[in-house]
């Protein structure tokens, strides 16, 4: 057990700059043994800088790291691990096509693994230990998002870590895998193991940290006890001004409006049938415990899967949706949950991802007009108040609420948008950026198309959306006008029509995400 209030981790006047963005300036962060101490602020703000500096990832322009006491010398992952640190990554560190006890075997110490044919034995008794119900000989490229993210804490306690760093670790998580990841890191920190936990997600962050790290701009703006601080407090540290509202105003209510988007007998795997209509101007918010046919609805209707019946009228023509170019010629545009992996070209930059869809509007004869084309996406890029050093960074290296934000530049250049279908646009998200996702959203259904929201958090479809369904074993069981939209009664609604297969635990209402 390591001695009451000793420092395990000490990163002193860390500074470091990207091109002519200052990432970090003069950042100071100590972490106690037996401690879980949070680190917060907007996207862009540092908080992965500072991982990535106190892990060895990266080079610190200037500054000290010390880990248990001993200065890290040289931007290195192995001498960090070395003098007792481990780290969870937000991307994960897993070799896909590996097994889930072949990865245990590599993220363990030489001395510390086990003899070849123990390993199964030995991956099934470590699982147990987290209560993660995973089978050994599983490839890890079969895992879920979310089975991924609690597999890469318990990679990183494998060593027995004097500190753990876990950067943004419940992104993909559901209430109940919440509950089992903060078991786990109560318990690792009740051994002594300090814990330094980067979350957007501010709940969660005081309902299971002992202190707040906040940062602005690559600046600390102090450290404070959890227990002495609100959410309120703490998102006005993050944002640098008061958070009296995080919702843009609603549109004047017109049931005259024309329809957008009619669904009669609407059906594909795992849902229908449906029948829903969205009229133009109107955000249409998706609600419902996961695994419900959310997912499967809005592939059909991107083309990404072939619906099995139903009539689809768009913009008064019938649709028939049989592959996603069906849907984007149709005005049919999705901002998908997985920005990296179905919305964005990661290794692209910011200009190529704004306009890779709309190229004909920029070039003339085959040739493109770059001039033309990158005052048209710095225009974009000052409109969505996306943070960048260049319009050529590539967006893998932007926060991701950056990255949300330049999938949100297509909408604003195609010239037919229709319908726009959001699946948890503000997932990863912070607080600032928030903000300007929702106005996004609400400046084109000002414009005049349909906004379809599919999102996990109430109290966001509540403030955001003018009407709210709820998704239920496939179908809609419930709608919610707007003089009835509240957080609680979209609550009741979830709870009311709990799925099959799904355990009521994992849809608790008091438990259900809500959003900083």
């Amino acid at each position: 057990m390591a001695q009451e209030n000793q420092t395990v981790l000490e990163l002193q006047r860390l500074s470091k700059q990207y091109g002519t963005v200052q990432a970090l300036s003069g950042v100071s962060l100590d972490c106690r043994a037996g401690e879980i101490h949070a680190v917060v602020g907007e996207n862009g703000s540092g908080k992965s800088t500072l991982l990535g500096i106190a892990s060895g990832f990266v080079k610190p322009d200037q500054g000290v790291v010390l880990i248990g006491g001993k200065r890290l010398h040289k931007d290195s992952p192995a001498e960090a691990r070395s003098l007792g640190l481990g780290m969870a990554y937000q991307d994960n560190s897993q070799v896909a096509m590996l097994s889930v006890k072949e990865n245990l075997f590599l993220s363990t110490p030489p001395g510390q693994r086990p003899v070849y044919w123990r390993m199964k034995k030995w991956a099934r008794e470590i699982l147990a230990e987290y209560e993660l119900d995973l089978f050994p000989d599983a490839p890890t490229a079969f895992l879920t998002q979310a089975q991924r993210q609690l597999f890469e804490v318990v990679k990183a306690l494998i060593s027995n870590p004097k500190v753990l760093l876990l950067d943004e670790p419940t992104t993909a998580l559901g209430p109940s895998e919440v509950d089992i990841l903060h078991n786990t890191i109560r318990a690792c920190a009740r051994r002594g193991v300090g814990v330094v936990y980067v979350s957007h997600r501010l709940p969660e962050v005081l309902s299971v940290a002992d202190r707040v790290t906040v940062l602005r701009d690559g600046r600390s703006q102090g450290t404070y006890d959890a227990k002495d601080m609100s959410e309120e407090e703490l998102v006005s540290l993050m944002i640098g001004r008061s958070f009296q509202s995080a919702f843009p105003a609603k549109a004047d209510e017109n049931a005259e409006a024309e329809s957008v988007l009619m669904l009669t007998g609407f059906q594909g795997p795992l849902f229908g049938p449906i029948n829903l209509t969205v009229r133009r101007g109107e955000i249409l918010g998706l609600a419902g415990a996961e695994g419900n046919g959310q997912g499967e609805f809005f592939r059909c209707l991107t083309g990404q899967i072939p619906p099995k019946a139903g009539l689809v009228m768009c913009n008064g023509k019938e649709l028939t949706l049989i592959t996603p170019s069906d849907a984007i010629h149709a005005g049919i545009l999705l901002l998908a949950g997985d920005r990296k992996r179905e919305s964005l070209f990661p290794v692209l930059g910011v200009r190529n991802n704004t306009t890779i869809q709309v190229l004909n509007k920029f070039s003339r004869l085959g040739l493109v007009n770059r001039a033309k084309e990158k005052k048209t996406v710095s225009q974009m890029v000052k409109k969505l108040n996306v943070r960048t050093p260049s319009l050529e960074q590539p967006v893998q290296f932007l926060s991701g609420g950056n990255q949300q934000k330049v999938a949100l530049t297509r909408p604003h250049l195609r010239d037919t948008v229709n319908v726009i279908l959001a699946y948890e646009p503000t997932q990863g998200v912070d607080a600032g950026a928030r903000l300007d996702i929702y106005e996004a959203l609400r400046a084109k259904a000002a414009e005049g198309a349909a906004v379809i929201v599919k999102s996990s958090d109430p109290l966001e479809l509540a403030g955001l959306c003018d009407r709210v369904v709820v998704m239920s074993r496939g179908q809609i069981v419930s709608e919610i006008q707007r003089a009835d939209l509240s957080e609680k009664r979209i609550i009741e609604s979830i709870v009311g029509g709990i799925g099959f297969g799904l355990k009521p635990r994992q849809t608790a209402a008091t438990q259900l995400y809500r959003g900083d």
